[in-house]
């Protein structure tokens, strides 16, 4: 399968904006009406509840809704709670007399069918939430637009020092959409049914603390209206990740699964030259290559018994200049290169990384001081002349672009997106959630991942991964999409095991294994 079609085939994450093009062209152009859209919300809210809190009858709700479009599938759970036997409580912040359109229509049917809604307009005429079952915050949805103030404000804080679980539905109440940024009050709820897609701001923090378990709800929207909004921003879905994985014949050899260069490693970081040479391996690349000075090859070659070493001059403990001749035949001869763990920031750095851009076809993934060589020269990314996969946190991304790291994580998408399409080159933005943007505008959030894998060497094996599925003749978009995910898997799984405070780099190494079986398993 065609990257393209791997990546079309992954669920969207879309910004308010793009939900809101979804949802108007659902509509307007193809005739499904908005009432049948909020129907189809209110009733998946109501399956999750059922299914969380059987039985239902006897139980105990209130439903706190806004004057929009989420209040209005606030009234339908309200109804089909009220119908299956739960005694609702259905409070309206502000005046019925506001409510306009579908969520009118909502509040219409509701009260007609005798349930009562109260409506909220002071904060002291705030209930008694003692002995509810489940609090149900309808309020703003994605309608948030800046810090929450007055009645809202008083809402949620209400409701979040009730001590009762809080389902929060389509977004919890405070949030943005987009950023996942919370600037004022905010629901902090127990999970979140979100509807059609994951709202990109649902994948950040701090938002993901606040969402609680993530629920996303298929209310009817059809592909074709996520083509029409041209969303471009995709999920690295666990169950789609099997397809991505590079095939191997039963005939394969070590020279045709991919051969690596790693040019990594300086007096003090041989670990890094360690590491990204064995996660190469691990990726399942047939033969690496580790290029380093040559003080550190006796303890490598103790270390890493499968990987070919090469030794380099060396100047000060690093890579000395000069070394691009001795290894012209090398880079020849790979099919990937992967430089800068470890390097260090040096003249002989520097002059390696701009003549291999300069002169190889080859895809190269970029690292680490490989790329912090480059700060204040950009020209020699977007000259390239090898198909590059830069893979920067944020510190030296924003040396790259010299923007400050409050600057990237205000919205890290946008920044990446920009940065990759000025660049011409794929981009990996390692964090929390790690972004895959792409020159032709695409963006790729990871799955997976965890707070343990914030340890010294983690992006090292990144790096080792990308470039040996990279060698498996993988296109360098699925190579980077697939190194990112597995590799944040191994993570989970180092995670499972040994707990995420006493984790270090070499056991996310060491569940790389791990990680491919379970993605092949699906």
């Amino acid at each position: 399968m065609s990257f393209s079609n791997l990546l079309h085939d992954l669920p969207h994450a879309v910004t308010a904006q793009e939900m809101q093009a979804v949802d108007h062209f659902t509509i307007a152009t193809l005739g499904l009406p908005g009432r049948v859209l909020m129907e189809n919300a209110g009733r998946a809210t109501f399956e999750i509840i059922r299914q969380r809190w059987q039985p239902l009858p006897g139980k105990r709700a209130a439903i706190f809704c806004g004057k929009g479009n989420n209040g209005g599938d606030g009234f339908v759970v309200a109804r089909l709670l009220s119908e299956a036997g739960v005694s609702c409580d259905t409070f309206l912040l502000g005046n019925p007399e506001n409510l306009r359109g579908d969520a009118a229509a909502n509040f219409t049917l509701l009260t007609a069918l005798g349930y009562r809604v109260q409506s909220l307009q002071a904060v002291d005429a705030m209930p008694d939430l003692a002995g509810v079952d489940v609090v149900i915050d309808a309020l703003l949805g994605t309608g948030v637009r800046g810090s929450l103030t007055g009645l809202l404000a008083d809402a949620v804080h209400h409701l979040n020092h009730s001590g009762r679980p809080i389902l929060a539905v389509d977004l919890p109440t405070g949030m943005n959409t987009d950023t996942g940024a919370v600037d004022g009050p905010c629901i902090r709820a127990t999970l979140t049914v979100t509807f059609g897609a994951r709202k990109t701001g649902l994948l950040f923090s701090p938002a993901r603390e606040y969402a609680g378990e993530l629920h996303v709800a298929d209310i009817g929207f059809p592909a074709s209206a996520y083509q029409h909004a041209a969303c471009d921003t995709y999920w690295l879905a666990p169950e789609k990740m099997q397809a991505w994985l590079p095939q191997r014949p039963r005939d394969a050899f070590k020279n045709r699964v991919g051969q690596i260069l790693v040019i990594a490693g300086s007096a003090g970081f041989g670990g890094a030259a360690r590491l990204t040479a064995t996660a190469a391996l691990r990726a399942g690349a047939g033969l690496v290559v580790l290029a380093a000075p040559q003080s550190l090859l006796p303890s490598l070659e103790a270390a890493t018994t499968e990987v070919i070493k090469l030794p380099l001059p060396e100047q000060d403990g690093k890579i000395a200049p000069g070394v691009f001749e001795l290894l012209a035949e090398r880079l020849s001869w790979a099919d990937v290169i992967a430089i800068g763990p470890g390097l260090g920031v040096a003249p002989g750095t520097g002059e390696l990384v701009r003549k291999i851009l300069a002169t190889s076809d080859k895809t190269v993934v970029l690292d680490a001081d490989g790329l912090n060589v480059l700060a204040g020269d950009v020209n020699a990314i977007r000259k390239s002349r090898a198909s590059l996969i830069l893979t920067p946190h944020p510190g030296e991304l924003s040396r790259l672009l010299a923007v400050t790291k409050n600057e990237i994580s205000n919205d890290a998408i946008a920044v990446t997106r920009q940065a990759a399409q000025e660049f011409g080159q794929i981009l990996v933005l390692k964090g929390a959630p790690s972004l895959i943007a792409l020159p032709t505008q695409e963006v790729m959030i990871n799955s997976t991942g965890n707070a343990g894998m914030a340890t010294a060497g983690s992006g090292d094996v990144l790096t080792g991964l990308i470039a040996g599925l990279a060698g498996q003749r993988l296109e360098p978009a699925a190579a980077a999409g697939l190194g990112v995910f597995l590799h944040g898997l191994a993570g989970d799984l180092a995670c499972e095991e040994l707990g995420m405070w006493s984790m270090l780099a070499g056991d996310i190494l060491q569940h790389v294994p791990q990680a491919f079986l379970r993605t092949q398993k699906g």
